[in-house]
């Protein structure tokens, strides 16, 4: 009961915090942002715990989520307490205008799917073996250390090679302290975690999408999303990958909406995302990169500067407070990443033609890449008419230009570059499958086809 008292409290956080942002989100984006966004809070505020030595408990966790929960909470309820009544009302309406026979197939197939892969989330232990050997039991023994900074297995007597390069100590704490979360409230597994992200993720997805384009389109592409074989196999594990994919791809459609709309709560929104993104893996930061990138371009043009670095510092900040903690707690590990210039031909000719080799492995992705090329050939002309059409593929490009900057960057110390290309590249990649299929049914050519489709079935409904 305590555990799913304090998961109900984390969607609650989450909740307030995105209607502090806007109240004039959707129902559907609310719900799926909420949770994700109320973990992030809680388990920044475990590691303030931590540091100012108090130990992790059941009254320490719930009692600090409590107190978050007042403080985003009470200022908008008694602030924007009639806005957020008539916004709830106004989507939960809105929510069944549109409805067709082709959206209840698509909406029921996902349904269907993901209570299948919920339901083998949950039933089936961690087992893989990055998750045994980093994430799963770093969560398990700082719920039962009580502390995350001085765990034994950050103890150096203990496991030698815990400062060697890559080492765990270092990773984005985000999962491995959700887990701890979950365990200190008495779980006897810790699935539960990538359970709701994935979940939260598939209904905020859907009503992103649904921003930009009709409700039809926005149910088609959600399902698109949840077949992607890889990543699909892959959300029903402990690892960071999906979780990672699910920070990383809104934060960019967030920006996206920004710079298109110019509407100050999608900035914000935007920030968020972007910070949990780096607070799950530290590889995100290309797509806060990229995303600033365009967004700095664009207070250029506006001559309004103040909206990129209010990204930049929302952000950064969860990144900047880790790198701090780490400081504090001598947690740190052998560098890999090479900071001088050097030119290597073949280094990156090598993993130019493993981020290929993955993008085209339908094995792994399905149809997702090959789709989103097709739609942005399809586009060509409505680019060339409008070249603000070539934003998004240019902000998704500058992201996959810094990972591929990254890689390179990398000295492959701890394994070697085919491996991480094989393995962690073809999990990275996750994050692009949604923003492909956001694209997809979003451009131009996209919206009109599914316009006329919805006008079509509204005519034969009403026949």
């Amino acid at each position: 009961m305590m555990l799913y008292f304090g998961l109900f409290l984390s969607f609650c956080c989450g909740f307030f915090i995105i209607n502090m942002i806007s109240t004039k989100f959707s129902i559907t984006e609310k719900t799926g942002l909420a949770f994700p966004i109320g973990m992030v809070m809680e388990t920044i505020a475990m590691l303030v715990l931590d540091q100012i030595g108090i130990g992790f408990s059941p009254t320490s966790l719930l009692s600090v989520q409590f107190l978050i929960l007042l403080t985003v909470a009470i200022p908008t309820v008694f602030i924007r307490k009639k806005e957020l009544i008539n916004s709830l009302f106004i989507s939960a309406k809105n929510s069944l205008t549109g409805i067709n026979m082709v959206w209840l197939i698509f909406i029921g197939l996902i349904f269907y799917i993901e209570c299948i892969n919920f339901q083998k989330c949950i039933y089936m232990p961690p087992y893989d073996n990055d998750s045994l050997s980093s994430f799963e039991t770093i969560g398990f023994v700082s719920a039962m250390e009580h502390t995350y900074k001085g765990i034994s297995l950050f103890d150096k007597d203990y496991i030698t090679g815990i400062h060697g390069p890559a080492s765990v100590i270092t990773y984005a704490p985000f999962i491995q302290l959700s887990y701890a979360y979950v365990y200190t409230l008495g779980a006897e597994t810790s699935k539960i975690i990538p359970a709701m992200m994935y979940l939260s993720f598939l209904i905020a997805f859907y009503g992103v999408v649904q921003r930009s384009t009709s409700k039809t389109a926005a149910a088609i592409a959600t399902f698109f999303v949840l077949i992607t074989p890889e990543m699909m196999l892959f959300s029903s594990h402990s690892m960071t990958n999906v979780v990672h994919a699910a920070f990383a791809s809104t934060s960019i459609i967030y920006s996206f909406l920004y710079i298109k709309l110019y509407e100050k709560k999608y900035l914000y929104q935007a920030g968020v995302l972007s910070g949990a993104n780096i607070w799950c893996r530290t590889e995100g930061i290309v797509f806060v990169i990229a995303a600033f990138a365009a967004l700095l371009i664009f207070s250029v043009i506006r001559k309004e500067y103040k909206s990129a670095f209010f990204f930049i510092i929302i952000a950064s900040a969860p990144a900047i407070g880790w790198f701090i903690f780490m400081k504090l707690n001598n947690m740190y590990a052998e560098g890999i990443v090479i900071t001088q210039l050097f030119w290597d031909a073949e280094k990156i000719k090598a993993i130019l033609h493993g981020i290929g080799a993955l993008f085209v492995n339908r094995t792994y992705y399905g149809w997702t890449f090959y789709a989103f090329l097709i739609m942005l050939v399809a586009n060509i002309r409505h680019i060339f008419m409008k070249k603000e059409r070539a934003i998004f593929p240019l902000i998704v490009l500058c992201a996959l230009s810094c990972y591929v900057l990254f890689l390179y960057h990398v000295d492959y110390k701890w394994d070697s570059m085919q491996n991480v290309l094989l393995y962690s590249a073809k999990r990275f990649l996750f994050c692009f499958v949604p923003l492909a299929w956001y694209y997809i049914f979003t451009n131009d050519v996209a919206v009109f086809l599914f316009l006329k489709l919805d006008n079509l079935l509204s005519l034969q409904k009403n026949n």
